[in-house]
């Protein structure tokens, strides 16, 4: 075999074996939907993010008005792959302004006579992935519940 032929067989079984891996990975996930509560009540338009503990993907959810959520990794909806998570939630987004202003000038006039905003009552400690005590193993059985707690 010619110089030539060894490496093109060797590009070759590098690009099967790449290939390989990629369907492999996201081949396996599994659907996880959930509930966010605060206190126990429903906390709507937070971002969940699941941080794997090891290799891995991280995937993403963002709850509705009533707390629900459902994981995505690549696609929307289609779960996340099997592992251990650090589950992390961020706090809700206020609502945005439905007003249409006719020119920046004055959206920026709306701006400056608003009030400040409250100062974030929201618990930091599930913000951060060193932080968070939530953790999550996938698969799941059911739904899954994170109950934060403000105090």
């Amino acid at each position: 075999m010619n110089p030539l032929d060894c490496h093109l067989a060797a590009v070759r079984a590098a690009l099967l074996i790449s290939a390989a891996a990629l369907v492999g990975c996201g081949a396996r996930t599994s659907a996880v939907q959930g509930v966010v509560l605060l206190d126990g009540k429903p906390l709507p338009n937070a971002s969940v993010r699941f941080v794997p503990q090891g290799s891995g993907r991280d995937a993403t959810g963002h709850t509705d008005a009533s707390g629900g959520f459902s994981m995505s990794t690549l696609q929307p909806g289609d779960g996340v792959v099997a592992g251990d998570y650090k589950v992390v939630i961020s706090p809700p987004i206020g609502t945005p302004d439905p007003k249409v202003y006719a020119s920046s000038e004055e959206a920026m006039a709306a701006a400056a006579k608003a009030p400040p905003p409250k100062a974030s009552s929201f618990p930091q400690q599930y913000t951060r992935p060193n932080q968070t005590p939530l953790k999550q193993t996938v698969p799941v059985s059911g739904r899954v519940t994170f109950d934060l707690k403000s105090k």
